[in-house]
């Protein structure tokens, strides 16, 4: 008697998943527990810093909730999958994506209004440009392309301006890319890998979120030293 074999079907694009069940995406959902990681060790890390600590620096704390809310959102939704959480796993990355950026411009690019204005809306401009005359591309990852070229844009700055910081962003920039390979071949090595890659795309952007936190707290604590460099000499 024939055998008819019943293929493998995935929701939202997601090797892992082949079924509409509760954790049906068990190391998708273990690796998003890596954000909540990630954003305890990032309050532990800013509070640790005595010229910032106890201060409400708007940035720092919007950044810090949305790891949270990325760590939840990708939990949820890897766990019941639906157009609802799906939107609550995008949301906070677009939200966190465009605040980081809006926040390096302004803080280590030190420009003034018209120059962040002018830099926003060249990486928006990108984003949408990649996204629209590419649709699909790269298992839908084509939207993030833009963030990592931003990553290596501002590490070449860096390096022009001497600062230390800059291998940090390009070793950030590097580990972003690894991670959009990642995301980008979870269903074509389904046949060969159950489970899919997107696990990775987790766990890399986790460590790539550590990373650009830390730059941005050490930064923003440079700032305060310097200012306060500053007072001491005028007093």
């Amino acid at each position: 008697m024939a055998t008819t074999s019943i293929p493998l079907f995935h929701f939202y694009g997601v090797c892992e998943r082949t079924h509409g069940g509760f954790l049906a995406e068990p190391l998708n959902v273990l690796s998003s527990l890596g954000f909540f990681i990630v954003g305890f060790a990032i309050l532990r890390y800013y509070r640790n810093h005595p010229d910032i600590k106890g201060k409400w620096i708007w940035d720092i704390h919007a950044l810090t909730f949305l790891i949270f809310w990325i760590g939840a959102g990708s939990t949820l939704f890897h766990s019941f999958p639906n157009k609802m959480t799906e939107m609550m796993d995008i949301i906070p990355i677009v939200i966190f994506i465009n605040i980081f950026f809006l926040s390096i411009i302004i803080r280590i690019g030190q420009t003034n209004l018209f120059q962040t204005i002018v830099c926003f809306l060249a990486f928006g401009g990108a984003s949408h440009f990649f996204v629209t005359q590419f649709p699909n591309a790269m298992n839908d990852s084509i939207g993030y392309l833009s963030s990592m070229a931003a990553l290596v844009m501002v590490a070449i700055y860096l390096h022009m301006k001497r600062r230390p910081s800059a291998q940090q962003f390009l070793l950030a920039a590097l580990i972003g890319v690894v991670s959009l390979f990642f995301r980008s071949i979870d269903n074509v090595v389904c046949g060969h890998m159950a489970v899919g890659t997107h696990f990775m795309w987790h766990s890399c952007n986790a460590i790539l979120l550590y990373i650009l936190m830390r730059q941005v707290i050490r930064n923003v604590n440079r700032e305060a030293r310097m200012a306060r460099l500053q007072r001491m000499y005028l007093s």
